[in-house]
C-alpha cells in the first residue's frame, strides 16, 4: 500500500482516500472544507487510486504496483476474470431467444426466397428461348406464393406461351385469354392472343376466322414478315377452299412482302414451301402432314 500526505492537515492516509484537489493533495475531510467555501471558485477534483491495491478486490499488492486494465490496478485473478467473463444467463437466454426467432422466419420465409430464384431463373430460361423451362420455373414460383396473383398470371402467360410454342393454339388461346388486361403492353400479350386464334381457327378449318386473326396481325404490325406470311397462308386456304382467283392473287402478294422482310429466314422458307404447295394443288396440309406426304421438300418442278 502507498500512503499520502494530506497537505492541510499533514495527516497520512493510504494514497486511495485522498484526491487531487488543483494540484494539491488532501484527505476526504480536507477536501470537503476546501468544497465548501463558497466565494473561491470550484477546484478540479480528481480521485487517486493507488496502483498497488486491486480496484476489484481491494488486495494490498505492498509496495509492486499491478498491472493496469482500462486504467485502473487489477491483480492477475481479477484480471482473467474481466478477460473472461462469463455471460449472464439472461444474455445466453435472450441470444437463444433470438436464434429460435431467425430460425422460424428463415422457415417461414424460405418459401419467398424459391419463388424469387424461380422467378429470375423464369426469365433467364425465356430470353435464352426455352418457354418450357421458362414455364416450369414460373409454375413452381407462383406454387411456392399461392396468395400472389401476380406470379399466377405470369405461370399462365408462360405456359400459354408454350402451348404456342407447341403449336397447341386452342389451348394457348384459353391460357393468353386469361391474362388479358392483366399484364403491362410489353408482354405483347395481345398479339400472342391473336396468333392462337389466328393457328386455332387454321386447325378447326375455320378459314374465315383465320383469315380475320391473320388481317388484324397483320394491320397491327405489317413489317414483321411472319404476320405477313400468315396473312398469305389464311389467304391461300381461302384460295384452296373456293378457287378464287382473287385470294390467290392475293396470297402472292403478300408472300412476296414477306419474303422481302424475311431476308432468308429458313423458318420462312419453310413455311413458304407449304403456301406455295397449297396454291398449286389447293390441298390445305397442316406441318405434320406436308412433311409426312414430303419428307424431301417439295417444288412446282418436282411436281410437274
Amino acid at each position: 500500500m502507498i500512503t499520502c500526505k494530506c497537505e492541510q492537515c499533514g495527516g497520512e492516509f493510504p494514497m486511495s482516500d485522498t484526491l487531487r484537489v488543483a494540484d494539491r493533495i488532501l484527505c476526504d475531510a480536507c477536501c470537503e472544507q476546501a468544497l465548501a467555501d463558497q466565494t473561491a471558485p470550484r477546484p478540479n477534483l480528481e480521485r487517486q487510486f493507488d496502483p498497488t491495491i486491486c480496484a476489484n478486490c481491494k488486495r494490498d499488492n505492498g509496495t509492486t504496483e499491478l498491472p493496469r486494465l482500462a486504467g485502473l490496478p487489477v491483480c492477475g485473478p481479477c484480471e482473467a476474470f474481466f478477460r473472461n467473463r462469463p455471460f449472464p444467463v439472461w444474455i445466453k437466454a435472450a441470444l437463444a431467444a433470438v436464434i429460435v426467432l431467425v430460425a422460424v422466419s428463415l422457415a417461414w420465409n424460405l418459401r419467398f426466397f424459391r419463388a424469387y430464384l424461380a422467378f429470375k431463373r423464369s426469365f433467364v430460361c425465356f430470353a435464352q428461348g426455352q418457354p418450357e423451362a421458362a414455364s416450369v420455373q414460373m409454375s413452381s414460383a407462383a406454387a411456392c406464393v399461392p396468395e400472389c396473383q401476380d406470379l399466377h398470371t405470369l405461370a399462365t402467360y408462360m405456359q400459354g406461351v408454350t402451348l404456342l410454342y407447341q403449336n397447341q393454339c386452342a389451348a394457348a388461346l384459353a391460357k393468353l385469354t386469361q391474362c388479358k388486361d392483366r399484364l403491362p403492353p410489353r408482354y405483347g400479350v395481345g398479339s400472342l392472343i391473336l396468333q392462337a386464334r389466328s393457328g386455332a381457327a387454321f386447325d378447326a378449318k375455320d378459314y374465315d376466322g383465320f383469315l380475320v386473326a391473320a388481317q388484324t396481325l397483320d394491320q397491327q404490325a405489317p413489317a414483321v414478315y411472319m404476320n405477313k406470311a400468315t396473312l398469305a397462308s389464311a389467304l391461300a386456304c381461302k384460295y384452296a377452299q373456293t378457287g378464287d382467283a382473287g385470294f390467290r392473287e392475293r396470297a402472292l402478294e403478300c408472300l412476296g412482302q414477306a419474303k422481302t422482310l424475311a431476308r432468308g429466314d429458313p423458318q420462312f422458307q419453310e413455311y413458304e414451301t407449304r403456301i406455295r404447295h397449297r396454291l398449286h394443288s389447293r390441298q390445305i396440309l397442316t406441318p405434320e402432314e406436308f412433311h409426312e406426304r414430303f419428307p424431301d421438300g417439295w417444288s412446282e418442278q418436282k411436281e410437274e
